[in-house]
């Protein structure tokens, strides 16, 4: 290891004079792209920046670089989103020129592999997570939890139950859940956690009520504790006409071996980067897939994909949905 470039600042390894780079010099002419802005636009005077030569730069970031953790340098013992393994093999699929060069309007014809594709993961999601259905539309965990939200509405409306205004979080929640909830329209009420930090069920007894739409957790909860009570709690949330929804943040220690739906749950996202291999979106591309028990499917949103009577599929609009929450099918290379 290089002790002079280790640890040290930009600024500490600069030296006055030195260079990286050329670039023409421009005089007071008309060439000058400068001579034509403002002076209030100009510097007074030079800006702070480092002289440094090209070698410096490159070991410096390289440096820089072995700073951070990952799966390529060392053991990850938690975490969801930021300590997963992605293949890199996926990546190499998902960036396929051939599948970077479709539109999302092209003729169904044109595109039936693709179709496929979205078809088979629904399909795939829909095993995993004892559910239904599965849309993929939604671009991020959180919007993910938005489209939930929209679906349990429409449930409600559906039934001209609207009087159902009120989403109950534990006190452990993520924070997207209540936030989630009020972009919804919906007001958050909060439902204490026992000592050994599961949901106190003797304190969410009493919330529950007609005017309660929804209950929303996560298995294993925020804390990391499975919440062992869950099919208490689902008969609980059921019997006042209300839905209880998985929030899937933590849904990698439960693959393979317990399924959402099965324990009660009637809606729940997944958050692609978490439990599967795509990266994380860091504000960029993402996908929060939505998964609904039977009896729900009409609401999940346009559009959805359909496979026919004749094995071919389609691109299916319909009327009677929770409504549409992006332009096409979601993030089509995460998805990949």
């Amino acid at each position: 290891m290089n002790r002079k470039y280790y640890g040290k600042l930009i600024f500490e390894l600069s030296h006055k004079g030195r260079k990286g780079y050329m670039l023409p010099k421009y005089g007071a002419s008309d060439n000058n792209p400068l001579s034509n802005l403002p002076s209030e636009m100009l510097r007074s005077q030079k800006p702070e920046l480092p002289e440094v030569d090209e070698l410096t730069v490159v070991r410096h970031y390289t440096n820089m670089s072995n700073n951070n953790f990952g799966v390529d340098t060392g053991f990850y013992p938690l975490g969801s989103c930021t300590m997963k393994y992605n293949p890199k093999i996926n990546e190499e699929l998902a960036s396929d020129s051939r599948l970077g060069k479709l539109h999302p309007y092209q003729p169904v014809n044109t595109v039936q592999g693709v179709l496929n594709i979205y078809h088979t993961l629904q399909s795939a999601l829909s095993e995993i997570g004892g559910m239904a259905e599965f849309t993929l539309n939604p671009y991020a965990g959180a919007h993910g939890e938005l489209t939930g939200l929209m679906i349990i509405r429409a449930y409600h409306q559906e039934r001209n139950d609207t009087k159902r205004v009120k989403v109950i979080v534990p006190d452990s929640a993520h924070g997207t859940n209540p936030a989630s909830a009020a972009v919804a329209g919906l007001s958050i009420v909060e439902v204490k956690s026992r000592p050994d930090g599961t949901v106190d069920v003797d304190d969410l007894r009493p919330l529950l009520d007609d005017t309660v739409a929804a209950v929303m957790m996560t298995n294993p909860n925020t804390l990391g504790i499975f919440e062992k009570n869950i099919p208490e709690i689902a008969s609980l949330v059921h019997d006042c006409g209300a839905l209880l929804y998985y929030d899937g943040a933590n849904l990698n220690p439960l693959v393979g071996v317990a399924r959402p739906g099965d324990m009660g749950f009637d809606v729940m996202h997944i958050n692609l980067h978490k439990t599967f291999s795509t990266p994380h979106g860091g504000g960029g591309p993402g996908s929060g897939p939505v998964g609904v028990r039977k009896g729900l499917e009409h609401l999940l949103p346009n559009p959805r994909v359909v496979k026919l009577a004749d094995g071919s599929f389609d691109v299916e609009y319909k009327n009677n949905t929770s409504g549409q929450v992006t332009g096409t099918l979601g993030n089509f290379a995460v998805i990949v």
